[in-house]
């Protein structure tokens, strides 16, 4: 079965720098180092656990980061990560409430420089990849989603005023 949805794509200028803004995001997402996850014995679980303990309802993490500097002729590059960010205890609701969800968690946000040097934040709404199944619990979770990481993208722009 095939069918069309649509998707709402988000696209923003920062004010802050490409270096600025990546640094005030990852700070305020935080990142787990290794040097905790040794303490942690790096188990699946336990990482699990540390991960869940640390994160309330309206806090995001990052999962994971691709940056294309870590690409091979990295010189034709421009600056530019894409992050992976969710909420654990949120995610578990979604996909629990439909499966198809595991689809579209976590966030995928790009950050990139374009040629004129300006700061761009792209993400696609959640809430219009998850319209599509029609499910008010799950609907709701994508807002709440969105909702922190607006915040979030805000926080991380305004922080370099200070």
């Amino acid at each position: 079965m095939k069918r069309a949805v649509v998707i709402e794509h988000v696209s923003l200028e920062i004010k802050s720098s490409f270096d600025q803004f990546t640094y005030q995001l990852e700070k305020a997402l935080g990142i787990l180092m290794p040097v905790e996850l040794r303490s942690l014995g790096a188990a699946p679980a336990s990482t699990s656990c540390y991960l869940n303990s640390t994160c309330n309802e309206n806090n995001l993490m990052i999962y994971s980061i691709m940056s294309l500097e870590d690409l091979p002729q990295k010189e034709r590059y421009k600056k530019a990560k894409q992050y992976q960010l969710g909420n654990p205890d949120i995610m578990g609701r979604m996909i629990n409430n439909h499966t198809g969800a595991g689809l579209y968690v976590p966030i995928h946000l790009l950050v990139y420089e374009n040629e004129q040097q300006k700061v761009i934040v792209e993400y696609d709404l959640l809430s219009s990849q998850c319209a599509q199944f029609n499910n008010a619990a799950l609907f709701s979770d994508s807002i709440l989603l969105e909702n922190n990481l607006i915040i979030l993208i805000q926080q991380a722009d305004n922080s370099t005023d200070n």
